[in-house]
């Protein structure tokens, strides 16, 4: 099934200009067969002081939105892209904890990049850079405490890096991930992973992703040209502590 690893609802991304059964519909009438809901976790979003009660609301979303996926046919995973306040412009992707993560740590935005790392190590997930070259190479933060790096298929940037986040992911050991930072600000691009049919939760994708010799991926280019298929083979050096 082809997954979009990264896409957005407006329930919780302000930046997303669409509400969750059209973040669905969108999806399948661009021929997907689901989505990983990455909304934002971001301190700015929480103008309370009431850091619990945003992380109930964001898995309130999630839980809306899968809902919303099941009744069209459309499989919603869970994940986490956490805007990092201590780095300029890093976002980092969550996969493979369960949904009471967040509830149990709702501060996560001020976490060091070593603090998350370990954290979500030891809830059984991975930690994945979402589009680090967007702006510039210089906002990749460091590969040794991270386990993968995103291709990045929004259409509102300069280009998806493909070649050069296939070469950074090999050259230290890294999986390799695609997806479409879905916000409907542009148009639907058609992008993400080809992934098992077993996997029904986002617990599964951690396992998956570090255990699978080698990764399919559809990269949707910002030109307009008709997707391509990447396979990536995972260089065998990943092996990051507690990651297995």
């Amino acid at each position: 099934m082809l997954i979009d690893m990264h896409a957005h609802t407006k329930g919780i991304s302000r930046c997303c200009r669409v509400t969750a059964p059209e973040v669905v519909m969108a999806a399948k009438a661009a021929g997907l067969d689901g989505i990983v809901l990455t909304n934002h976790y971001q301190k700015s979003y929480v103008t309370d002081g009431d850091y619990a009660a945003f992380a109930r609301r964001y898995v309130e979303e999630f839980h809306f939105t899968r809902q919303c996926g099941e009744a069209d046919g459309c499989r919603v995973l869970y994940g986490i892209e956490v805007t990092m306040e201590r780095y300029t412009r890093a976002h980092m992707l969550v996969y493979g904890v369960g949904e009471d993560f967040l509830l149990r740590h709702p501060t996560l935005f001020d976490y060091t990049q070593e603090e998350l790392f370990h954290l979500v190590h030891e809830n059984g997930g991975i930690l994945v850079q979402a589009h680090p070259y967007r702006r510039s190479p210089e906002d990749l933060l460091d590969p040794a405490l991270m386990d993968g790096v995103e291709i990045s298929c929004h259409p509102l940037y300069t280009c998806t890096y493909a070649e050069e986040m296939r070469s950074l992911a090999d050259r230290h050991g890294l999986v390799l991930t695609c997806g479409g930072d879905y916000h409907a600000d542009t148009r639907r691009p058609v992008c993400g992973m080809y992934l098992p049919d077993t996997i029904t939760c986002g617990e599964q994708l951690a396992p998956y992703l570090t255990g699978a010799a080698s990764l399919h991926l559809l990269v949707d280019e910002i030109d307009e040209q008709p997707p391509y298929e990447m396979e990536y083979k995972v260089n065998a050096n990943h092996n990051k502590e507690n990651t297995r």
